[in-house]
């Protein structure tokens, strides 16, 4: 007989303990006793929607209170990286969208595979009339004094194929557009410096890695050497020894440091992904820059913000602008967003020595972002 009130007791707490569990969420939501780290991406939380008589009737505050509850739960992002987690160790899948997970655990983004077998070919004739475009308004600008040049910056998939996943073994190769541009700029002559290609032939020679496991950019050591061969191009060409950066010492890592593991932090796991053991360059600039120095504008993708965040158009291009995605102008968008839509476009350029277009072989399929035409559009209209 005194068993039975030991199972009820027993039975008791396990329920309690229960409820307290469900209630744990709650209390965390309101009085956040344990600081979580944020996850990394880019997108933005919901905010608390606003209870109106509208809203309420048509069902739209229900579906964002829902929403906002669901995210802002206590220990939502820790529930999110174990969700997260067990999707990438169970089924070597990635809940960031976009991104594959290659063999031996190489992260990519789909857009580059794609890149890579050329299932996003644009055509012949369009990369034909791009780059027609290309040619004249880089012929114009030279005859102002601005040197305009096209840098291939080359993308993960095609430096690294043989961690492509095997499921995309199906794809057959074809025509790439970066195959079709390289051959359109020697045809045209167009001005360009092609990092694509040398990536791949450097790729077994480097002492260190120009790509990471867990990144889709090229690595800290990478931006060295590309800065490098801008600095000395932009020298080259408006004959003009400008600022370059000094190497001090080379720290190596086995750990992705800086931006070298981007991809793995969108992610938001629990547990890490071992990299390469990666350089990271400690330099510094041989001198201030001075009044006549030329400027030098960068319209380019994602591809120039380890640059861009290295003070390379800082020390070494004069303060020159970054047009990312010819979009938003920084570095006055750090302050105050500024877009190139609003900007006179000649004005602007004349202000400038040199402007670099960077292209990795994903985005060739829009070459410039909307530049090349819109340059044309000004220096050839109606044409």
């Amino acid at each position: 007989m005194s068993q039975q009130p030991a199972y009820k007791r027993l039975k008791q707490l396990v329920f309690a303990g229960i409820i307290g569990i469900l209630f744990i969420p709650m209390i965390q939501h309101k009085f956040r006793f344990v600081e979580e780290k944020p996850l990394h991406g880019s997108f933005e939380l919901s905010s608390k929607p606003a209870l109106t008589k509208e809203a309420w009737f048509s069902g739209e505050y229900q579906e964002k209170q829902e929403k906002y509850l669901g995210e802002h739960t206590g220990f939502y992002p820790s529930w999110v990286r174990l969700y997260n987690q067990w999707n990438y160790s169970f089924f070597r899948a990635a809940s960031a969208s976009g991104v594959v997970v290659g063999k031996d655990n190489y992260l990519f983004e789909e857009n580059y595979i794609f890149a890579y077998f050329g299932t996003d070919f644009i055509g012949e004739a369009k990369i034909a009339e791009t780059s027609r475009k290309l040619k004249l308004v880089q012929d114009t600008l030279r005859k102002k004094g601005i040197e305009l040049v096209v840098l291939l910056a080359p993308g993960k998939a095609s430096y690294v194929p043989e961690y492509i996943p095997t499921k995309y073994s199906l794809y057959k190769k074809g025509k790439t557009n970066f195959e079709c541009y390289q051959s359109e700029f020697k045809k045209r002559t167009i001005s360009h410096i092609d990092m694509h290609t040398w990536f791949e032939s450097m790729k077994r020679k480097t002492k260190y890695p120009l790509f990471s496991r867990t990144g889709i950019h090229w690595t800290a050591y990478s931006q060295f050497l590309v800065t490098d061969s801008m600095t000395k191009f932009v020298s080259k060409s408006t004959k003009q020894e400008i600022p370059h950066f000094v190497l001090e010492k080379i720290e190596l890592s086995d750990s992705a440091l800086i931006d070298d593991a981007d991809i793995k932090k969108g992610m938001n796991l629990m547990c890490d992904i071992p990299d390469l053991r990666l350089a990271y360059p400690k330099f510094h600039p041989n001198r201030k820059p001075k009044k006549g120095d030329p400027k030098v504008l960068v319209i380019s993708d994602s591809f120039y913000w380890g640059l861009f965040n290295a003070n390379v158009s800082h020390f070494l291009f004069n303060d020159g602008e970054f047009w990312y995605y010819n979009e938003q102008i920084y570095p006055t968008s750090y302050t105050k967003e500024t877009f190139t839509k609003d900007q006179d476009l000649n004005k602007k350029l004349e202000e400038n020595k040199v402007v670099f277009i960077i292209c990795t072989d994903a985005n060739l399929t829009r070459l410039g972002y909307g530049f090349i035409e819109r340059a044309y559009e000004v220096y050839y209209p109606k044409n």
